[in-house]
């Protein structure tokens, strides 16, 4: 239900992600397999705009499968991903984008820094604990080590890998960038 409002949302910051000087060279939607009406909605929306590329999985590869996917096509520097069911405010990625130009190697949109979070308290807790652990042990600062919404510099992208196909993607992610000392 969410899709064409996420779409739209990503697209109109591109304006404010041009005032910190990245160019929103595409937006990929990877659609694993979903039995809605996803990729038909995007496609529509790709036709009128020609940055907006739809990929579809032809059998289910989980969430890290699709992340996975999408890494491999996109032709940026900066590579950002966010979950599309609209619970990421794709209006931070200027933000985050800045961080990642002024020398983070990964940049984590965290749910716990301050804004309201749609986030269940157990998960929140299970979060926080994990977070800290990641903190202590990489010594930089982790608030949320599960969040669907990052920004990265591809070139560390080989540094990551091979991360899992499951649900499991970001905070292993997580813990693999601070195993290899990714800023």
């Amino acid at each position: 239900k969410g899709i064409e409002d996420i779409i739209l949302r990503v697209l109109g910051v591109e304006k404010d992600l041009a005032r910190v000087g990245v160019n929103l060279a595409e937006l990929l939607v990877v659609d694993d397999c979903s039995r809605d009406r996803t990729a038909q909605i995007a496609e529509g929306i790709a036709t009128e705009y020609p940055r907006l590329r739809v990929i579809r999985h032809k059998k289910n590869r989980g969430y890290g499968g699709a992340l996975k996917t999408g890494f491999s096509q996109a032709s940026g520097d900066l590579v950002g991903f966010l979950d599309a069911d609209g619970t990421y405010p794709p209006e931070y990625f200027p933000q985050l984008c800045t961080k990642a130009m002024n020398g983070s190697d990964l940049v984590i949109g965290s749910r716990m820094a301050g804004a309201d979070s749609q986030m269940p308290l157990t998960r929140r807790i299970g979060n926080f604990f994990f977070a800290t652990l990641l903190s202590l042990l990489g010594r930089q600062k982790v608030t949320d080590s599960a969040s669907g919404m990052r920004v990265f510099r591809r070139e560390v992208l080989e540094q990551l890998y091979p991360p899992p196909d499951g649900l499991n993607f970001t905070p292993v992610m997580s813990t693999r960038a601070i195993h290899e000392n990714i800023r």
